[in-house]
């Protein structure tokens, strides 16, 4: 399987480590020269269905369209693709060696989890070694890991001509153009996650850190407002879990291993 890392040419750190990291895995990667949103400030803003797009995220989507271009004309079926913060859980090298593992209709493989809850179907359509690999159902953002196969990415390319939105958001929620069109799993529990989620190496700069200083923080809630969310959660959940079960899916957080 060809392996792709997203990096920017002003981050040679980040480089460094992932070397280590793959190289620990005994496995060979090719690095793809991020689009810096340094470079497209004058670039105006895109309106999507979330916020208007800053140049930190649209150099993020335009990496990944340089990812999904390229696995369109790799010699294998899957490409797996990497940002350059993420981290590996145990029996990562077992996922990235062989294939045959994949379920036949994946467009994407989500390696990574945000460790928010989502929606995956409660019986395995394959095993990944100890792991299990479950349809996608609903939001899991986060773009920090993934394998795509050679359809798929055509399919993405495609579908991101004209993109608006950041590119975690229109490739793994519901209501993006392009969930429809894609058949997405989830390996559970994850091999990766990223530096934004857990905080390990306390980055401070690059690719992930740079697009979250762009996002909106919503506000918290305070009192009664605070208390009635406090006291709708759990019954919210509860009625999530029941829903779920009935259409054959789990609820909950994907775990990271």
């Amino acid at each position: 399987m060809k392996i792709f890392v997203i990096n920017l040419d002003r981050a040679p750190q980040r480089l460094e480590r992932m070397a280590s990291l793959f190289g620990e895995l005994g496995l060979d990667f090719t690095r793809v020269s991020a689009v810096d949103g340094r470079d497209l400030a004058g670039r105006q803003a895109r309106k999507g269905m979330y916020y208007d797009l800053g140049s930190g995220e649209i150099g993020c989507f335009l990496s990944h369209i340089k990812c999904w271009d390229a696995a369109t004309k790799a010699d294998g079926e899957y490409t797996a693709i990497f940002e350059d913060d993420v981290h590996f859980g145990a029996g990562a090298r077992e996922l990235l060696v062989d294939t045959i593992w994949i379920p036949a209709d994946a467009d994407v493989v989500k390696l990574e989890t945000t460790l928010v809850r989502t929606l995956v179907d409660r019986d395995s359509a394959a095993r990944a070694g100890d792991r299990s690999v479950r349809r996608l159902r609903d939001t899991h953002p986060g773009t920090g890991a993934y394998i795509v196969s050679r359809e798929g990415a055509r399919k993405l390319l495609e579908l991101s001509a004209d993109f608006a939105d950041p590119v975690d958001q229109f490739m793994f929620n519901p209501v993006s153009v392009a969930w429809n069109a894609l058949t997405i799993y989830q390996v559970d529990p994850a091999i990766c996650v990223q530096e934004v989620v857990v905080g390990k190496d306390g980055a401070a700069d690059a690719l992930a850190s740079g697009l979250k200083h762009e996002r909106p923080v919503q506000e918290k809630a305070r009192g009664t407002e605070k208390l009635m969310r406090e006291i709708a959660r759990p019954l919210g959940r509860l009625a999530a879990s029941v829903s779920a079960g009935l259409r054959g899916q789990r609820w909950g957080k994907v775990r990271f291993r």
